[in-house]
């Protein structure tokens, strides 16, 4: 039957059998199809069909049935290739045997069809296996992927951003990682993702890809990827940014519920917006921060946590800025005292609101005082209260809102540790300083401390890290991360180089309970939050215990001593520590003005000395004040020459006043007798002066002097023999013979 002119159409039950067998997957499809297709094959040369025909019924098979039913299906790719492959392998042996005509065949014909038939079958055969298999394997992806989505209550939006996060990790680490938990930040800031690794690949070592994966996923920048360790080993969490931090707000919370000291106190933010809290019984502090980092809006942070709590007294130690630092929180109260006026609007606050600050030390000498002070209060604390340690079976002692903890904060601490000069003073509080911190845990007494730099040389003493469990480095400014690495080394899962907002920086603990080094933010602060946080904390503040008040001394008693005002009204102290007042000319009633006008937590006021100079013999009186400043004013004035003379000799800087002139008039010129008055103000102090003390004395009696002059002078008297001096370069003093 070479002839296919009247052929006729095979039966639509073939091509039916031809659409289940490409769209069956099981054992026996691909024997169905080989033998739908040789009866196919032989009905069409019988019946002279067309050769196309087979052909063309089969594209539209792979077209509609094998791809278009397998897409709604959702097939996967290999399962759409085999079932429209399976469709247009047999329609095209059926058209290969009509058009060659079977009749016509040999031995061999048959014998080539059937073997391309069977070949058919086998291939089509392996590949429905395999496309079965991989689509189970995909059904429990997914099942898998539902659980999970089900465990961790990820929406089918976020697991979106899951599964662009997993193959990330993919790309960039190689391996294979199962989504645990998922969560968005509440400002959608960003996210936090759970993450469990393959058997046998530590923690450790992905945490170095955090960076790798900010820069693969294009974050912006100021983001990070911060890679932590889980609560189950072996699962790891994802902190992303999506939003620069620097373009968010932390405004301080307006929150003043009381806290204690035995709890955690909040410093600031974690980069999800959550607090940062800190346990600091037992701890001392150290903060890094170059200038214009937030180490001050850390600092107010920090007061504002420690007035809210009901056992805390803060000392503070401003020595570089004279006070400055604790200047508002001292405020309210010198406010009701009637020291310093109020805000402009705003009524004074009254007589019985109380100091933020229990003590502050602007001077090196007070600062000497209170160091003292603190070690005599851990002595009497350990002796007084040993009962109650054994009562409690504690080496703590107990802390309560009636034996209060003593938080010692020192702006720019770090620098009084750095002295390497020879001034005993100075060296005398660097070693104080050294001490409170290692003898004084146990009894309630720590410091904290803040610095610009980390250095050996900037620290003074290598203990000081080792005593500070409780570390914070500001990076905004610090764009080499020196700071990081001094107080952590190497922070593994996190790129500190992006922590570039105003107060940001990195935050670690090790106490118990503590934390690793992690990225955190300060609050927003603005100078009326020390005065909000005063008067909304006053009622539950503590006192100092009574014991701790008699170690103490009059040091401590005495520590709002209008002497020791001068930092915060603003009238500096006489040569003895007096303050006088401004407009008053007798320093003795200057003094009794102040007292009448001071009150200490609403009490009379009392007589208080003066305070001790740093060395050689103790402050006088006011009557001893007065009588020097009396016998300093009997000096003869040195006469002022009606032109401008120059001493040869004597190097000095002499002008005469232009009577004309809008500028005040300078000093009149210096005669000899000036020696004679500095040789006076040098031995009648009774403390101590450096060159530019006996200077300003000399200025203030209208004499001008060269300070270098001065200074020579000043040493040849020393070595006459007619003053005592110690020290050397900038440390240079003087003073009486007698004086230590």
């Amino acid at each position: 039957m070479s002839s296919t002119a009247g052929r006729r159409s095979a039966p639509p039950q073939a091509h039916m059998a031809i659409d289940w067998v490409a769209g069956h997957g099981n054992v026996s499809a691909p024997v169905a199809m080989a033998t739908t297709a040789a009866a196919v094959a032989s009905a069409g040369a019988l019946a002279g069909m067309p050769s196309g025909w087979p052909l063309v019924v089969g594209a539209a098979g792979a077209a509609a049935h094998g791809i278009g039913v397998g897409i709604r299906k959702r097939l996967s790719r290999p399962s759409l290739a085999v079932r429209a492959g399976a469709w247009l392998a047999a329609s095209g042996w059926s058209s290969t045997v009509i058009a060659t005509d079977p009749a016509t065949w040999s031995g061999s014909g048959w014998w080539t069809a059937l073997g391309s038939l069977v070949a058919i079958a086998l291939g089509t055969g392996a590949g429905l296996y395999r496309a079965d298999v991989h689509e189970e394997a995909l059904d429990e992806s997914s099942r898998a992927m539902q659980a999970a989505m089900a465990e961790a209550e990820i929406t089918r939006r976020d697991w979106a951003v899951v599964d662009q996060w997993t193959h990330l990790i993919k790309s960039v680490t190689g391996v294979d990682v199962a989504p645990v938990g998922f969560n968005r930040r509440p400002d959608d800031s960003g996210f936090a993702l759970e993450i469990a690794l393959p058997v046998g690949y530590p923690s450790a070592r992905f945490q170095a890809y955090g960076t790798a994966l900010a820069e693969a996923a294009r974050l912006p920048v100021g983001c990070v990827v911060a890679v932590s360790s889980a609560r189950r080993q072996g699962h790891v969490i994802l902190d992303v940014d999506t939003v620069d931090p620097a373009t968010r707000s932390n405004a301080f919370p307006d929150l003043w519920t009381p806290l204690t000291i035995n709890g955690a106190l909040p410093w600031g933010v974690d980069r999800n917006g959550h607090p940062v809290v800190v346990h600091l019984r037992e701890a001392c502090a150290l903060i890094l921060g170059p200038p214009g980092s937030g180490k001050t809006t850390l600092l107010d942070a920090m007061m504002a946590a420690f007035l809210r709590t009901t056992d805390t007294l803060v000392f503070g130690v401003d020595v570089g800025k004279s006070g400055d630092a604790f200047a508002n929180w001292v405020a309210p109260w010198a406010e009701g005292q009637r020291l310093v006026a109020p805000p402009h609007g705003t009524p004074r606050l009254p007589e019985t609101t109380r100091s933020g600050v229990d003590w502050v030390a602007a001077t090196m000498a007070e600062t000497d005082l209170m160091l003292d002070a603190l070690l005599a209060i851990a002595d009497r604390r350990l002796t007084e209260y040993r009962d109650l340690l054994t009562r409690e079976n504690t080496k703590l002692l107990p802390i309560s809102a009636t034996l209060p903890m003593i938080f010692c904060v020192a702006d720019e601490g770090a620098e009084l540790l750095a002295y390497q000069g020879t001034d005993p003073l100075r060296r005398r509080v660097k070693d104080k300083l050294v001490k409170v911190m290692r003898t004084t845990r146990a009894m309630g007494i720590r410091l904290i401390l803040t610095a610009t730099d980390g250095n050996l040389s900037s620290l003074g003493d290598s203990s000081i890290r080792k005593y500070s469990p409780v570390r914070v480095a500001l990076t905004c400014t610090d764009p080499e991360g020196a700071g990081t690495a001094k107080l952590f080394g190497s922070v593994r899962g996190l790129d500190a180089s992006q922590l570039r907002a105003k107060g940001s920086g990195v935050i670690g603990a090790s106490t118990d309970p503590g934390f690793a080094p992690q990225g955190f933010r300060t609050w927003g602060t603005d100078p009326s939050l020390a005065r909000t946080a005063v008067l909304a904390t006053q009622e539950w503040r503590p006192v100092l215990d009574a014991p701790s008040v008699q170690a103490a001394g009059e040091a401590y008693r005495d520590r709002w001593a209008p002497a020791k005002l001068g930092w915060l009204t603003g009238i500096e102290p006489g040569p003895e520590g007096q303050a006088p007042a401004p407009t008053a000319p007798s320093a003795a009633s200057s003094a009794d003005d102040f007292r009448a006008r001071l009150r200490i937590r609403g009490e009379e006021p009392r007589q208080a000395p003066a305070a001790p100079a740093p060395a050689g013999p103790g402050a006088g009186d006011d009557a001893a004040i007065s009588r020097f400043l009396a016998d300093l004013g009997a000096l003869p004035e040195v006469p002022e020459p009606s032109d401008r003379p120059v001493i040869r000799g004597l190097n000095l800087n002499i002008r005469k006043a232009d009577p004309e002139a809008g500028t005040p008039a300078p000093a009149p010129e210096a005669g000899p007798d000036w020696k004679a008055l500095a040789r006076a103000v040098v031995l009648q102090s009774g403390q101590w002066m450096g060159t530019s003390a006996v200077l300003a004395v000399l200025e203030g009696r209208g004499i001008a002097v060269n300070r270098s002059t001065l200074a020579t002078e000043l040493s040849a008297m020393a070595r006459r023999g007619e003053i005592a001096k110690r020290g050397s370069g900038p440390q240079t003093e003087y003073g009486a013979p007698h004086a230590e």
